[in-house]
């Protein structure tokens, strides 16, 4: 009776997974028929009951119900007939999904890579599917549009290590680095780090995008606190792209944020000694001499970089700002009391300050009207210490 009951117990066992590789061929028939909502739901049973989550034939009929659905919205699109562009996208994107995940697993005879050769045949002929379905997310916009342009790139861009393309070499494809730079940006602009971490190394190997590559991932361990990384990635680059304001920026932050003033200053002076006509390194060093509270050496550097640059407004902001200053640190040992002999003299001084600092501030307005954080409060507070009321109302009325 013990062995009836086991001999029982294997025929109903049997007949589940038989069962159960029914639905899988079930599923791949519908899909054929055009019947998608019946594979679908099929095929998902199967993916989830565990006598056939583990076959590689199961994966490979999921991969081809997509890649029928991808198939269907093509032919329609062809026939000029009504058809989704994005689910055509989406079924190619879940079907190289399904391949791959297949490819991991034996059949149902335990066999393995049974169904490479087709499975990989099918990828690169939707291979540019992927792209376009990245592309079309970022274009869509909407919550969670990043994300979704991430999955396509970055999956794209996964291919390349994919053991069924080991021979392939698709790395090789000159657009390559070019997906993997969207791959990058998808993951900044969706505050995916760890994306961007693994696809803009790649992406920097590109001649149009590998700068920008190089931004995305110095933004990327700045904002995971992995300073160390950070810092090695910044002195590669200024070394590969000195003129980048953006990486001299971020290198002056790390230290002017430490209190490395000095090591700052050396920096600004070796970047200044390899490129000398570059104005930003001068307007950074006054910068740093304004942080310090030494003005008179940030007016010889704005002075400097108005020199090499006579259309940066920041420049001439941050001179007139460093005369306005002068004037409120003199004003605070000035002779006040009207009946001094020394009051004359040091009202004409502070006049003086802001006297000097008046046409760098208009200078600066000229040249940013629309900037009006960066010279309001500076030239209404010349214009009122000028007793210049008309144009001191002006500034106050218009903004």
């Amino acid at each position: 009776m013990k062995k009836l009951f086991v001999s029982m117990a294997f025929v109903l066992v049997a007949g589940s997974a038989f069962a159960q590789m029914d639905a899988v061929k079930n599923a791949t028939k519908a899909a054929g028929k055009g019947d998608f909502a019946t594979a679908t739901s099929l095929i998902e049973q199967a993916l989830n009951n565990p006598e056939t989550a583990n076959l590689a034939d199961t994966w490979f009929a999921a991969g081809q119900v997509q890649q029928k659905i991808s198939a269907k919205q093509l032919e329609n699109q062809v026939k000029r007939q009504n058809y989704d562009e994005n689910a055509m996208f989406n079924a190619s994107l879940q079907m190289v999904k399904y391949f791959l995940k297949a490819d991991e697993l034996p059949d149902a005879k335990g066999k393995m890579n049974v169904f490479t050769s087709k499975m990989a045949s099918a990828i690169k002929g939707d291979l540019g599917n992927l792209i376009n379905g990245g592309v079309a997310a970022f274009n869509g916009g909407g919550e969670g549009s990043d994300a979704r342009a991430l999955d396509f790139f970055g999956t794209y861009v996964d291919l390349a290590k994919a053991p069924m393309f080991a021979k392939d070499n698709l790395a090789a494809d000159p657009q390559y680095v070019t997906i993997a730079y969207y791959a990058a940006l998808a993951g900044i602009r969706s505050e995916n780090y760890a994306a961007v971490e693994k696809f803009a190394p790649m992406a920097q190997a590109d001649a149009e995008n590998g700068q920008n590559a190089t931004e995305f991932l110095v933004e990327a361990y700045k904002k995971q606190g992995k300073t160390d990384q950070m810092m090695s990635v910044l002195k590669d680059a200024l070394d590969k792209y000195p003129g980048n304001q953006a990486f001299f920026a971020n290198m002056i932050d790390y230290y002017t944020s430490n209190n490395k003033y000095d090591e700052a200053q050396a920096f600004a002076d070796q970047m200044i000694a390899k490129d000398s006509g570059n104005y930003f390194y001068n307007y950074v060093k006054g910068f740093l001499y304004s942080q310090q509270k030494d003005d008179d050496k940030a007016i010889e550097q704005y002075e400097q970089a108005i020199q090499k640059n006579p259309e940066y407004a920041q420049s001439y902001a941050e001179l007139g700002k460093s005369w306005v200053l002068k004037a409120q640190d003199f004003s605070e040992t000035a002779e006040s009391n009207p009946t001094s002999p020394k009051f004359a003299e040091d009202a004409k001084t502070l006049r003086g300050f802001y006297e000097k600092a008046m046409p760098y501030l208009e200078k600066c307005r000229q040249l940013a009207p629309d900037n009006v954080s960066l010279w309001k409060q500076a030239l209404s507070s010349v214009y009122y210490n000028l007793q210049m009321t008309d144009k001191y109302e002006e500034v106050q009325q218009a903004y």
